[in-house]
């Protein structure tokens, strides 16, 4: 502290004692006053008092420190402040003491104190509360400001306190409370004061202790009120701007921002931190350290446009790729722009980014959606146009295409019209007229255009009519290329009515049509026959010439059938070789004869198939619409019927519909029905006959016979069930069990020391068509423990007659195996002999009928040494069937016969009879 300073000071006149200390509290230097009040005792007496008023000081430099020493009668008033060097460090204190009683006009006076203080702060009302008093002054305008008197409150602090509102006590309370606790400098707050009119303002209180007890507690505070109800008003009104302009910048995806070059701060709106995909609590990041923010290409572009922004002032508007944190890609519009001064020098750079991924990803799918569907129009041939009510045509580029022309070609209604055809014009200018007079909104034709290189095409045209200030305006509409549909529509209806291989209407169409011809009949016309056709040995032409040759039979059959009949009448195919036949107008059941007679004449004759000649006939039910028949249902019920009789009479005939033979075909139904469930129900049984060796009588084998027995006791004979079983397909369960069946009887025989061969099995033509059929064969075979080698099967003539790879391949596996092969019936078939040296056979058995009139001539016992001759050439045994009477074993014997079979030796026996038939024939 400077000391010339100082005793300059001190020299000057005052009626207070000032006492200067240094900085820890030593006493330096006092005025002349000082030097006459301070006396010994008294300074040793404020020298405590001084220095804990030092240590308050040196927490809160700014403070004044009043202190009020009494010496019985005498007041000492003392006052202690710090001296601060320029940095704002203590320097030393200053102290006045004086007397208030001795000189009271050196005391500062408490309106004079408020008024430096009011002039100090130029607030608006002006409060100063005394802890000594517990008193608070308020000015006029403290009270003026909200509409009340100046003497409306009592000058305490709880007066004032109820003017606040309840919200904002708290509040004020704690600032009040931190301030003169010493933990602030000053107090300061902002609350609402109920004004006169009962309303509330806004007052900006603030104050400050400017005297403290030497115990360190506020001995008098002073503060101002400031009505700041309008600024709060224009805040509340900037928060509500800013507040608008966060949102309608959240809502235009648009982000602000803003750079000082020289400081290189910066500033984000909120917005700007969502698009970036940043929290809007952390600071944005340096203008310069933004390249993580943007794809490199975009990043590098920013950077030189922003360049030539601070050197030109240029602005820049550019498109950029934004990467997120999460690197979620955004697709923003940057604008830039630059701040100058008034020397033209950039001071600040500002701009905006808005998010355009949406409308960018929004046009891309646009885009896509209308390349998509121009490709689909143009897929699809679907184009559209506008057409104008004086006429005028606009045309997509895809109906110029659909129609033929070259886009741009100038159109019009009247001469695109007149390239269709005259019901579709007609019906394309009712429509017109009608939407533009506004009876229709919407109208869908279709129609058909010829192009100019002379196509014929279908056109579905749809239109809409457009309204402008109440009145039709123009037509609007799609033209879709349906040629192909409708060429579809047309096979699909050809295909779900006509046969695809004949052409002719099929079982649907012809059962709606003959429905028509009926209920015609009911109304009066004449009545009408039902001709229901079955070709005769089509199966042997599928089988020998493939079913390509078939396909092009039936089509010959076809043809041949249309020309036998009048146009009048219905020709159809109900499927595979069968033909229903609709004649009107049959006067007389031999009008339908006559036709039935003219088919199977035009039918009989050849048919060029190829390199090939196939004749087939047909088999015809003839069915005359009456009162036993008087549906469609019923009528072809008996034709079906009458067929099957014209089958029965030896085919390649016709017969009319009788009861009796619908009795005949209704047994057929039910043995099929029940041979279905005999299997099930336990019904089949086997016997067996021996074949007896002619040379030594030894039991060369036994034939396995099927029977059947219900369980009502009927028994069915062999020749009415094994035509059904082999036409429903039962024959390979039941085949199957025959095989298993007597292949375990000959294993039981075996066990029992019985002597035969073989077990001999018979074979159906159906069961040797199964591909399965021969691996089944072993397996049974197997798991009944019997030996291949001592299995013979027995086939028929005609089931040797297809030579097919599945045949070929079961009887290789038969040889083998070791498995005989024996043809049954021999001489009652086919004469073509050729598949005796094919096939791996190895016994001819002689057919019954032969054998039972070789006593009636020679020439029948020519036929069967005929058979043993052919047998004993191709190197197999003969066997006779039906061997009734000694003197037919005789003469068989006399032409070499191998083997026997018949009553003569036993009829087919049980099970148990046939063993001891064998044990007697062995003892």
């Amino acid at each position: 502290m400077d000391s010339a300073f100082l005793n300059s000071l001190l020299l000057h006149p005052s009626r207070r004692a000032l006492l200067v200390l240094d900085a820890t509290g030593r006493f330096i230097s006092g005025n002349d006053r000082a030097r006459d009040l301070l006396t010994p005792a008294l300074e040793e007496v404020l020298r405590p008092v001084l220095a804990e008023a030092i240590a308050q000081i040196a927490r809160h430099p700014g403070r004044q420190v009043h202190h009020a020493h009494r010496d019985g009668e005498r007041v000492l008033d003392c006052v202690l402040q710090a001296a601060l060097a320029e940095d704002g460090t203590i320097i030393g204190y200053t102290a006045s003491l004086f007397n208030p009683a001795e000189e009271p006009e050196l005391a500062e006076s408490p309106s004079r104190a408020r008024w430096r203080f009011a002039l100090e702060n130029a607030q608006d009302g002006l409060w100063d509360w005394s802890a000594d008093t517990g008193r608070v002054y308020r000015s006029a305008r403290c009270l003026g400001m909200l509409g009340y008197p100046p003497d409306y409150l009592a000058d305490n602090l709880d007066s004032w306190r109820e003017l606040v509102h309840p919200d904002d006590q708290p509040r004020v309370a704690d600032a009040l409370s931190l301030h003169l606790d010493g933990q602030r400098e000053g107090y300061q707050s902002v609350y609402r004061a109920r004004d006169a009119s009962g309303g509330w303002r806004w007052i900006l209180d603030r104050g400050r202790v400017i005297e403290w007890t030497l115990d360190r507690r506020p001995r008098r505070v002073i503060g101002t009120h400031t009505d700041i109800t309008e600024y709060k008003l224009i805040e509340q009104q900037l928060r509500e701007r800013e507040l608008l302009m966060n949102q309608a910048q959240h809502v235009a995806r648009l982000g602000s921002w803003s750079w000082d070059p020289d400081t290189d701060d910066i500033w984000w709106s909120d917005e700007l931190f969502a698009i970036a995909g940043l929290p809007a609590d952390q600071a944005p990041p340096p203008f310069r350290g933004q390249r993580h923010l943007y794809e490199p290409a975009s990043y590098e572009r920013l950077k030189e446009a922003s360049r030539r922004t601070l050197a030109t002032g240029e602005p820049y508007e550019m498109e950029l790729v934004m990467v997120r944190p999460d690197g979620e890609r955004r697709f923003t519009k940057a604008r830039g722009e630059g701040m100058r001064a008034p020397d033209g020098r950039v001071l600040r750079l500002v701009g905006v980014i808005h998010d355009i991924t949406d409308q960018v990803l929004a046009e891309r799918n646009s885009r896509w959606r209308s390349d998509l569907l121009n490709r689909i129009a143009a897929m699809g041939r679907i184009g559209g146009f506008e057409i104008m009510a004086d006429g005028e045509l606009q045309w997509t580029d895809e109906n110029y295409r659909i129609h033929g022309l070259e886009p741009g070609t100038p159109v019009s209604v009247e001469n695109t019209l007149a390239n269709y055809d005259a019901q579709s014009q007609q019906r394309m200018r009712e429509s017109m007229a009608r939407m533009f007079a506004g009876e229709v909104e919407e109208d869908s034709l279709e129609v058909t255009y010829h192009t100019p290189d002379e196509r014929r095409i279908w056109l579905r045209i749809t239109g809409r009519v457009e309204w402008v200030d109440g009145k039709p305006h123009h037509i609007t509409g799609l033209t879709q290329d349906i040629t192909e549909e409708h060429e579809a529509n047309e096979q699909i209806e050809q295909l779900a009515h006509y046969d695809t291989l004949t052409g002719l209407p099929n079982r649907f169409l012809f059962h709606r049509r003959a429905m028509d011809a009926i209920a015609s009949v009911r109304n009066g016309e004449p009545p009408l026959a039902l001709l229901f056709l079955d070709l005769d040995r089509f199966k042997n032409v599928n089988d020998s010439l493939g079913h390509e040759a078939g396909d092009q039979l039936l089509q010959e059959v076809a043809g041949r059938l249309r020309s036998c009949v009048r146009g009048s009448d219905l020709v159809g195919r109900l499927g595979g070789d069968e033909f229903l036949v609709l004649l009107r107008e049959v006067g007389r059941p031999e009008d339908a004869a006559l036709v039935a007679r003219k088919i199977i004449a035009a039918l009989s004759q050849p048919i060029s198939l190829g390199e090939h000649e196939a004749q087939v006939g047909c088999s015809i039910g003839i069915a005359l619409l009456s009162e036993g028949n008087p549906d469609l249902e019923s009528l072809l019920r008996a034709a079906d019927t009458a067929m099957y009789a014209a089958k029965d009479a030896g085919r390649n005939t016709y017969e009319f519909y009788n009861d009796t033979f619908y009795e005949r075909v209704q047994r057929r139904v039910t043995l099929e029905q029940d041979l279905r469930q005999a299997l099930a129900r336990k019904e089949l049984s086997l016997v067996y006959q021996p074949t007896l060796s002619l040379a030594d009588g030894r039991v060369s084998g036994i034939e396995a016979l099927l029977r059947w027995r219900t369980t009502a006791g009927d028994a069915r004979s062999p020749a009415e069930f094994i035509p059904i079983a082999e036409e429903c397909g039962e024959i390979l369960a039941i085949g199957r069990w025959v095989l298993g069946e007597a292949c375990r009887q000959a294993r039981a025989w075996h066990e029992q020391g019985l002597m035969f061969d073989r077990i001999a099995v018979n074979v159906s033509a159906v069961q040797l068509r199964d591909p399965q059929f021969a691996t089944d064969v072993l397996e049974i075979c197997a798991r009944n423990h019997w030996p291949t080698d001592r299995l013979e099967l027995e086939l028929t003539e005609s089931a040797l007659m297809r030579d097919t790879d599945v045949l070929r391949r079961a009887f290789d596996l038969f040889s083998a195996n070791g498995i005989y092969l024996a043809v049954d019936d021999f001489g009652t078939g086919f004469s073509n002999l050729a598949y005796l040296h094919r096939f791996p056979v190895r016994h001819l058995k002689i057919d019954r009928s032969f054998v039972q009139q070789m006593g009636e001539g020679e020439r029948l016992r020519g036929l069967t040494q005929a058979v043993v001759s052919l047998g004993h050439a191709l190197g197999m045994e003969v066997v006779a069937e039906g061997v009734e009477t000694e003197s037919a074993l005789a003469m068989l014997r006399a032409q070499g016969c191998d083997l026997a079979q018949g009553y003569l030796f036993t009829r087919p026996l049980e099970p148990v009879a046939l063993g001891t038939w064998l044990r007697a024939q062995a003892g």
